[in-house]
Protein backbone atom coordinates (compact mmCIF):
# COMPACT_ATOMS: atom_id res chain seq x y z
CA UNK A 1 0.00 0.00 0.00
CA UNK A 2 1.23 3.43 -0.87
CA UNK A 3 1.83 6.19 1.88
CA UNK A 4 2.30 9.26 2.72
CA UNK A 5 6.00 10.36 2.66
CA UNK A 6 5.71 12.33 5.31
CA UNK A 7 3.31 11.17 7.83
CA UNK A 8 2.57 6.91 6.78
CA UNK A 9 -0.99 7.99 5.85
CA UNK A 10 -2.41 5.72 2.94
CA UNK A 11 -2.02 8.13 0.31
CA UNK A 12 -5.86 8.89 -1.46
CA UNK A 13 -6.97 6.53 -4.62
CA UNK A 14 -7.52 8.74 -7.73
CA UNK A 15 -11.28 9.21 -8.10
CA UNK A 16 -11.75 8.40 -4.52
CA UNK A 17 -14.68 10.65 -2.39
CA UNK A 18 -12.66 13.16 0.05
CA UNK A 19 -13.12 11.69 3.35
CA UNK A 20 -14.61 15.19 4.72
CA UNK A 21 -17.07 16.69 1.85
CA UNK A 22 -17.22 19.86 3.43
CA UNK A 23 -13.46 20.76 3.42
CA UNK A 24 -13.63 19.44 -0.17
CA UNK A 25 -16.09 21.87 -1.63
CA UNK A 26 -14.34 24.81 0.28
CA UNK A 27 -11.45 23.63 -1.91
CA UNK A 28 -13.30 23.60 -4.55
CA UNK A 29 -14.66 27.08 -4.33
CA UNK A 30 -10.94 28.21 -3.78
CA UNK A 31 -9.83 27.00 -6.69
CA UNK A 32 -12.45 28.14 -9.17
CA UNK A 33 -11.42 31.71 -6.96
CA UNK A 34 -8.24 31.61 -7.79
CA UNK A 35 -9.24 30.79 -11.69
CA UNK A 36 -11.33 33.63 -11.64
CA UNK A 37 -8.48 36.34 -10.89
CA UNK A 38 -8.77 39.66 -10.21
CA UNK A 39 -12.29 39.95 -12.13
CA UNK A 40 -13.90 37.22 -9.68
CA UNK A 41 -16.78 36.12 -10.54
CA UNK A 42 -20.89 36.14 -8.75
CA UNK A 43 -22.37 33.37 -6.83
CA UNK A 44 -24.20 31.43 -9.74
CA UNK A 45 -21.20 31.21 -12.05
CA UNK A 46 -19.12 29.78 -9.07
CA UNK A 47 -21.88 27.45 -8.21
CA UNK A 48 -22.00 25.99 -11.73
CA UNK A 49 -18.02 26.18 -12.01
CA UNK A 50 -18.29 23.75 -8.78
CA UNK A 51 -21.00 22.09 -9.70
CA UNK A 52 -22.78 22.92 -6.43
CA UNK A 53 -26.31 23.96 -5.43
CA UNK A 54 -26.31 28.03 -4.72
CA UNK A 55 -27.21 27.76 -1.15
CA UNK A 56 -24.53 25.41 0.18
CA UNK A 57 -21.62 27.35 -2.18
CA UNK A 58 -23.34 30.80 -0.61
CA UNK A 59 -23.03 28.99 2.82
CA UNK A 60 -19.21 27.81 2.29
CA UNK A 61 -18.50 31.48 0.23
CA UNK A 62 -19.62 32.78 4.12
CA UNK A 63 -17.00 31.03 5.99
CA UNK A 64 -14.22 31.64 3.37
CA UNK A 65 -15.35 35.43 4.09
CA UNK A 66 -14.81 35.54 7.40
CA UNK A 67 -11.44 33.80 7.57
CA UNK A 68 -10.35 36.13 5.03
CA UNK A 69 -10.19 33.28 1.77
CA UNK A 70 -12.36 35.19 -0.11
CA UNK A 71 -13.62 38.51 -0.26
CA UNK A 72 -16.43 40.43 -1.96
CA UNK A 73 -16.57 43.35 -3.96
CA UNK A 74 -19.20 45.79 -2.84
CA UNK A 75 -19.40 47.01 -6.21
CA UNK A 76 -20.76 44.33 -8.23
CA UNK A 77 -21.27 41.61 -5.36
CA UNK A 78 -18.51 39.30 -7.30
CA UNK A 79 -16.17 36.97 -5.28
CA UNK A 80 -12.58 37.27 -5.39
CA UNK A 81 -9.90 35.13 -3.85
CA UNK A 82 -8.96 37.23 -0.71
CA UNK A 83 -5.94 38.40 1.50
CA UNK A 84 -5.42 34.92 3.65
CA UNK A 85 -5.14 33.07 0.81
CA UNK A 86 -2.60 35.05 -0.83
CA UNK A 87 -1.03 35.54 2.62
CA UNK A 88 -0.24 31.21 2.18
CA UNK A 89 1.29 31.31 -0.74
CA UNK A 90 3.83 34.29 0.26
CA UNK A 91 4.43 32.53 3.45
CA UNK A 92 4.98 29.29 1.32
CA UNK A 93 7.29 31.13 -1.43
CA UNK A 94 8.87 32.91 1.63
CA UNK A 95 12.36 30.75 1.49
CA UNK A 96 12.69 32.67 -1.92
CA UNK A 97 13.99 35.75 0.05
CA UNK A 98 13.89 37.98 -3.15
CA UNK A 99 14.67 41.19 -1.39
CA UNK A 100 18.25 39.75 -0.28
CA UNK A 101 18.55 38.08 -3.63
CA UNK A 102 17.88 41.38 -5.43
CA UNK A 103 20.35 43.64 -3.21
CA UNK A 104 23.14 43.47 -5.38
CA UNK A 105 20.58 45.13 -8.09
CA UNK A 106 19.08 47.41 -6.75
CA UNK A 107 21.80 49.09 -4.62
CA UNK A 108 23.49 48.82 -8.41
CA UNK A 109 20.61 50.68 -9.45
CA UNK A 110 19.95 53.56 -6.46
CA UNK A 111 23.83 54.19 -6.95
CA UNK A 112 23.78 54.83 -10.95
CA UNK A 113 20.70 57.17 -10.66
CA UNK A 114 20.75 58.37 -7.36
CA UNK A 115 17.20 57.75 -6.76
CA UNK A 116 14.71 55.79 -4.84
CA UNK A 117 14.47 52.15 -6.38
CA UNK A 118 11.58 49.69 -5.66
CA UNK A 119 11.22 45.79 -5.47
CA UNK A 120 7.69 44.04 -6.00
CA UNK A 121 5.25 41.65 -7.49
CA UNK A 122 1.65 41.70 -8.93
CA UNK A 123 -0.84 40.73 -5.14
CA UNK A 124 -4.56 40.67 -6.94
CA UNK A 125 -4.96 44.07 -8.80
CA UNK A 126 -2.63 45.75 -6.50
CA UNK A 127 1.61 45.60 -6.46
CA UNK A 128 2.78 44.58 -3.64
CA UNK A 129 6.12 45.97 -2.13
CA UNK A 130 8.37 43.65 -1.29
CA UNK A 131 11.86 46.00 -0.51
CA UNK A 132 12.90 49.66 -1.57
CA UNK A 133 16.82 51.04 -1.45
CA UNK A 134 16.59 55.08 -0.49
CA UNK A 135 18.89 57.42 -1.83
CA UNK A 136 21.36 59.48 0.07
CA UNK A 137 19.28 62.58 -1.16
CA UNK A 138 15.71 62.41 1.11
CA UNK A 139 12.55 61.85 -1.16
CA UNK A 140 9.28 61.74 0.60
CA UNK A 141 6.57 59.70 -0.59
CA UNK A 142 3.94 57.73 -0.07
CA UNK A 143 5.29 53.56 -1.02
CA UNK A 144 6.86 51.26 1.64
CA UNK A 145 7.53 47.85 2.14
CA UNK A 146 4.41 45.93 2.53
CA UNK A 147 2.36 48.05 1.32
CA UNK A 148 0.33 47.45 -2.14
CA UNK A 149 -1.35 49.95 -4.41
CA UNK A 150 -3.19 49.79 -7.32
CA UNK A 151 -1.01 48.25 -10.27
CA UNK A 152 -2.59 50.08 -13.25
CA UNK A 153 -1.28 53.08 -11.83
CA UNK A 154 2.52 52.47 -10.78
CA UNK A 155 5.28 51.81 -13.58
CA UNK A 156 5.93 48.63 -11.34
CA UNK A 157 2.11 47.34 -11.94
CA UNK A 158 2.26 48.26 -15.67
CA UNK A 159 5.61 46.38 -16.25
CA UNK A 160 4.29 43.29 -14.61
CA UNK A 161 0.98 43.48 -16.72
CA UNK A 162 2.78 44.27 -20.05
CA UNK A 163 4.86 41.15 -18.98
CA UNK A 164 2.18 38.84 -18.27
CA UNK A 165 0.53 39.53 -21.40
CA UNK A 166 -2.70 40.56 -19.47
CA UNK A 167 -4.31 42.69 -22.26
CA UNK A 168 -7.89 43.54 -23.25
CA UNK A 169 -11.26 42.45 -20.97
CA UNK A 170 -8.74 41.16 -18.28
CA UNK A 171 -7.57 44.78 -17.53
CA UNK A 172 -10.87 45.73 -16.48
CA UNK A 173 -10.44 44.53 -13.14
CA UNK A 174 -7.21 46.11 -12.73
CA UNK A 175 -8.61 49.82 -13.97
CA UNK A 176 -11.24 49.17 -11.83
CA UNK A 177 -8.99 48.93 -8.51
CA UNK A 178 -7.47 52.14 -9.54
CA UNK A 179 -10.34 54.01 -7.53
CA UNK A 180 -9.21 52.41 -4.11
CA UNK A 181 -8.84 55.23 -1.17
CA UNK A 182 -5.40 55.84 0.73
CA UNK A 183 -2.82 55.21 -2.60
CA UNK A 184 -1.45 58.24 -1.70
CA UNK A 185 -1.47 62.28 -2.20
CA UNK A 186 -4.03 63.10 -5.00
CA UNK A 187 -1.60 64.33 -8.24
CA UNK A 188 -2.04 66.79 -11.07
CA UNK A 189 -1.34 63.90 -14.12
CA UNK A 190 -3.28 62.54 -16.68
CA UNK A 191 -5.87 60.30 -13.97
CA UNK A 192 -4.49 61.23 -10.64
CA UNK A 193 -4.81 59.85 -7.74
CA UNK A 194 -7.88 58.34 -6.64
CA UNK A 195 -9.29 58.95 -10.17
CA UNK A 196 -10.45 55.69 -12.04
CA UNK A 197 -8.43 54.84 -14.42
CA UNK A 198 -10.04 54.08 -17.85
CA UNK A 199 -9.14 50.45 -19.69
CA UNK A 200 -8.92 52.42 -23.08
CA UNK A 201 -6.07 54.36 -21.57
CA UNK A 202 -4.74 51.15 -19.35
CA UNK A 203 -4.90 49.24 -22.22
CA UNK A 204 -2.77 52.09 -24.04
CA UNK A 205 -0.37 52.28 -21.93
CA UNK A 206 -0.07 48.63 -21.40
CA UNK A 207 0.65 48.29 -25.31
CA UNK A 208 3.60 50.78 -25.03
CA UNK A 209 5.44 49.32 -21.94
CA UNK A 210 5.26 46.30 -24.05
CA UNK A 211 6.59 47.95 -26.92
CA UNK A 212 9.28 49.73 -25.46
CA UNK A 213 10.28 47.37 -22.14
CA UNK A 214 9.54 49.73 -19.58
CA UNK A 215 6.68 51.38 -18.22
CA UNK A 216 6.15 54.66 -16.33
CA UNK A 217 3.96 56.55 -14.23
CA UNK A 218 4.21 60.79 -14.31
CA UNK A 219 2.29 62.52 -11.08
CA UNK A 220 -0.80 59.29 -10.96
CA UNK A 221 0.24 58.67 -7.52
CA UNK A 222 1.74 61.89 -6.17
CA UNK A 223 2.01 65.80 -7.73
CA UNK A 224 5.76 66.33 -8.40
CA UNK A 225 6.94 62.57 -8.93
CA UNK A 226 7.30 59.96 -11.78
CA UNK A 227 8.31 56.24 -11.56
CA UNK A 228 9.78 53.96 -14.40
CA UNK A 229 9.61 50.11 -14.21
CA UNK A 230 10.70 47.03 -15.45
CA UNK A 231 9.82 43.77 -15.45
CA UNK A 232 11.73 40.11 -14.90
CA UNK A 233 10.05 37.07 -15.72
CA UNK A 234 11.02 33.16 -15.08
CA UNK A 235 10.04 29.77 -16.27
CA UNK A 236 8.67 29.21 -12.58
CA UNK A 237 7.19 31.21 -10.60
CA UNK A 238 5.66 34.92 -10.29
CA UNK A 239 7.20 37.41 -12.31
CA UNK A 240 8.81 40.39 -10.28
CA UNK A 241 9.23 44.34 -11.43
CA UNK A 242 11.96 47.00 -10.48
CA UNK A 243 11.25 51.01 -10.49
CA UNK A 244 12.50 53.97 -9.98
CA UNK A 245 10.86 57.00 -8.43
CA UNK A 246 12.16 60.57 -8.08
CA UNK A 247 11.08 64.33 -8.88
CA UNK A 248 9.40 65.22 -12.39
CA UNK A 249 12.22 68.09 -11.94
CA UNK A 250 14.86 65.25 -12.60
CA UNK A 251 12.70 62.64 -14.28
CA UNK A 252 11.58 64.65 -17.25
CA UNK A 253 10.98 62.45 -20.78
CA UNK A 254 14.47 62.05 -21.92
CA UNK A 255 15.41 60.87 -18.47
CA UNK A 256 13.23 58.68 -18.05
CA UNK A 257 14.03 57.00 -21.06
CA UNK A 258 17.61 56.79 -20.15
CA UNK A 259 16.79 54.88 -16.49
CA UNK A 260 13.65 53.07 -18.58
CA UNK A 261 17.68 51.25 -20.67
CA UNK A 262 19.56 51.23 -17.68
CA UNK A 263 17.20 49.13 -15.43
CA UNK A 264 16.74 46.59 -18.57
CA UNK A 265 20.27 46.61 -18.63
CA UNK A 266 21.05 46.39 -14.58
CA UNK A 267 19.29 43.83 -14.44
CA UNK A 268 19.93 41.65 -16.88
CA UNK A 269 23.41 41.59 -15.90
CA UNK A 270 22.72 41.42 -11.48
CA UNK A 271 19.17 39.90 -11.53
CA UNK A 272 19.00 35.93 -9.59
CA UNK A 273 20.19 33.83 -12.76
CA UNK A 274 16.30 32.50 -13.41
CA UNK A 275 14.98 36.05 -14.45
CA UNK A 276 15.17 37.33 -17.20
CA UNK A 277 14.29 41.00 -17.96
CA UNK A 278 11.10 40.97 -20.42
CA UNK A 279 11.47 40.97 -23.74
CA UNK A 280 10.13 43.75 -26.03
CA UNK A 281 7.09 43.22 -28.17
Amino acid sequence: MSTSATSGTPAPTPGSPSPVGSVDKALALLEVLAAAGPEGRSLRDIAAAAGLNKASVHRLLRALLHRGFAEQSPADQRYRLGASALELARSFGGGEELPARFAPALASISQQTEELVHLGQLDGPRVLYLDKVEPERTLRVWSRVGRRAPAARTAMGRALLAADGIRAEALSAFAAATGAAGTGTAGTGAAGAGAVLSPARLSAVVEQAALRGWAEEVEENEAGIACVGVALVRPVGRSVAVSVTGPLERLGQARRAQIGELLRETLARLAPEEFTVAPRE
